[in-house]
């Protein structure tokens, strides 16, 4: 019996060892990361971000690397190429007005380590600043748009993005995501008992009144005739407040305050939150 047990476990020592090799030769289709040189003001920008943050900015891809890891259950977004002579004032821009609201040592273990730069970049119905996935945080507007478009709804954009690819990685926010979770997963049961869930919301929807939440989400439109908008994530949610507690001056908020208490109450669980986890105190506009 023993020397049965002994020839069972042989064989399978044998069959992890061939499986073990065999893997040895896999090659996972992962993005290149670009040379870093000096050969141009663009890749002079982009060695000096790798240096400061430790991030990999990419401007010329496949297609393929751009999609491979995208949810089969997502409609990858159209997007063309970033214009080369705007790359340099986007990352000036992400620099001195997005990454600045965070203290350089956090930027450096928290930013995302692949950013990937387009022109436009498309759902099916609308245009959008930006966009994360679990390999890259891709940034949208890298053409004439960034030159048209506010510049404080891009900032707000870019840093609530990099906030949400950055939560990725950081705990759950539970009591801040709790209260705005009938926003988060709108929801109706049929008669049968069933509970439905939507993705989005009528575009009439006071968002702040109902949910306190600020925006719709990133995504835009959920059909061609903009009655409805996508639902706003945990996450977006979160990086949006983030950007609120920044930027928006005392009596800007207090509009909000006054439209939902929630507002003035999740405010103070992000700013709760960065100091417990990170010894990070946000920074708050003035009047």
């Amino acid at each position: 019996m023993k020397k049965n047990i002994f020839i069972f476990m042989l064989l399978c020592f044998i069959s992890v060892s061939c499986v073990d090799n065999d893997d040895s030769d896999i090659k996972l289709d992962v993005p290149a990361q670009p040379e870093l040189t000096d050969k141009t003001p663009v890749d002079s920008k982009i060695k000096k971000m790798y240096e400061n943050y430790g991030c990999f900015v990419h401007y010329e891809f496949t297609e393929e690397e751009f999609t491979y890891d995208w949810s089969t259950h997502f409609t990858t977004p159209s997007y063309s190429p970033a214009k080369t002579d705007k790359i340099v004032d986007v990352l000036d821009f992400i620099e001195e007005k997005v990454l600045s609201v965070f203290p350089k040592d956090f930027c450096q273990k928290y930013v995302p380590l692949n950013i990937y730069l387009t022109d436009t970049l498309m759902g099916l119905y609308s245009d959008w600043n930006a966009h994360a996935v679990n390999s890259k945080l891709i940034i949208g507007r890298v053409g004439k748009q960034f030159d048209e478009l506010d510049k404080d709804e891009l900032r707000d954009a870019w840093v609530s993005i990099f906030v949400e690819r950055m939560l990725a990685v950081w705990p759950y926010p539970t009591d801040f995501a709790i209260i705005s979770d009938d926003g988060y997963n709108p929801s109706s049961v049929l008669s049968s008992g069933t509970v439905i869930t939507y993705q989005y919301v009528a575009a009439t929807t006071d968002m702040v009144g109902k949910y306190a939440i600020l925006k719709f989400g990133r995504r835009g439109k959920y059909n061609s005739n903009g009655r409805n908008m996508y639902t706003t994530s945990y996450a977006q949610d979160f990086g949006d407040y983030v950007a609120f507690i920044a930027f928006k001056k005392p009596s800007e908020k207090e509009t909000y305050y006054a439209k939902n208490a929630n507002v003035k109450k999740k405010v103070e669980l992000v700013k709760e939150y960065f100091l417990e986890n990170f010894g990070v105190t946000l920074p708050e506009a003035q009047e």
